[in-house]
């Protein structure tokens, strides 16, 4: 592989969002940074694609017609094969009210809308980084006490 230089390769995101140039812009972005990203444009079609994929990572919208953010979210908590796949909410939903719901209900971010490129790209990549670290630490380490 001539680009798997640890740039993130075949590290899967989802993105869900039913703003057409929005998701075209998230997805154009992440795969510059090398990761495999994917959109949907509705939470039905993206709880479908969960129960038959796997993802690194989703950004998830809130405000969508069919399916709401806080359901997919509720969903990938509720599914031992999900249940540790960082969230981030990206919503022009901006109150405070909406932030804090967010965050209790599960995601591990919330940006608001208008939001920077280069700040999605520095939270997909700290999220990653750290859900990497978590699973490291989950293997049995020996001279430990």
């Amino acid at each position: 592989m001539m680009h798997d230089n640890g740039s993130g390769a075949g590290i899967r995101v989802l993105i869900v969002e039913d703003h057409p140039v929005i998701a075209e812009l998230v997805e154009t972005r992440l795969r510059i940074e090398g990761l495999d990203a994917t959109k949907c444009l509705g939470g039905r079609e993206a709880i479908e694609r969960l129960n038959r994929e796997l993802f690194d990572l989703v950004i998830l919208d809130i405000m969508m017609p069919d399916v709401d953010g806080y359901e997919v979210l509720a969903h990938i908590r509720s599914r031992e094969a999900s249940r540790d796949i960082p969230v981030i909410f990206l919503s022009a939903r901006n109150a405070q009210e909406d932030v804090d719901r967010g965050l209790r209900m599960g995601a591990n971010h919330y940006i608001t809308k208008p939001f920077s490129g280069a700040e999605l790209v520095r939270t997909v990549k700290i999220l990653l980084e750290e859900r990497k670290l978590q699973a490291r630490g989950a293997q049995p380490s020996s001279g430990r006490s």
